[in-house]
């Protein structure tokens, strides 16, 4: 891969591509998306586009990554009362159900939570794409978390952590991700179903 320079230009260029993107994305599928579609969007020639990135997937990829970065900034910021603050009864089953805020917000429920990046997880192409990404930046910390608390070997914990992470995604994209009375309702439940 090619190294890039990352002088203000570059970055305010590639934020603008980056930008394109999304925009292109609440009117066609990330499919069918094309470098001349997001060239004109972004109103730069294919030259510039060449410059900071390979292909779409490089800025798909970035994308995600900016997505995930403010995740994890929100994780350390655990319970703010914004997230929860719908009513006091949701309050208190949530922190019933588990104090720990990744069991309760997964990093795709915190990233699509974010206004600016929840059409990446509107497109029904990205899934497989976005799943992959994840299960990348989570695995150097969620694997051996995941082997320490349920004394398992690191194949075996490889595989829950797939479980959680497929599980986590299905359910948050069969309600739209939506944190909504129905997200509530189905954390409590598995929960509920969980427990040892």
């Amino acid at each position: 891969m090619t190294r890039r320079k990352t002088d203000r230009r570059t970055i305010i260029t590639k934020g603008i591509i980056k930008d394109a993107l999304l925009e292109l994305l609440k009117k066609i599928p990330y499919e069918k998306i094309t470098v001349t579609a997001l060239c004109k969007q972004s109103e730069i020639t294919r030259a510039t586009f060449y410059l900071h990135y390979n292909n779409i997937d490089d800025v798909l990829d970035e994308l995600l990554d900016d997505a995930l970065r403010l995740t994890e900034l929100d994780a350390i910021q655990p319970f703010s009362s914004s997230i929860f603050n719908r009513n006091i009864e949701n309050e208190k089953s949530i922190e019933e159900m588990n104090p720990d805020p990744d069991a309760l917000l997964p990093a795709c429920q915190r990233a699509a939570s974010n206004p600016k990046y929840r059409i990446l997880f509107l497109d029904e192409s990205l899934s497989h794409h976005m799943l992959r990404k994840l299960y990348q930046i989570q695995k150097p910390q969620r694997i051996p978390e995941i082997m320490r608390t349920y004394h398992v070997n690191e194949w075996e914990a490889e595989k829950i952590f797939l479980y959680i992470l497929h599980g986590n995604f299905a359910v948050n994209k069969s309600l739209g991700w939506e944190k909504n009375e129905d997200w509530y309702h189905i954390q409590k439940v598995i929960k509920r179903l969980l427990k040892p």
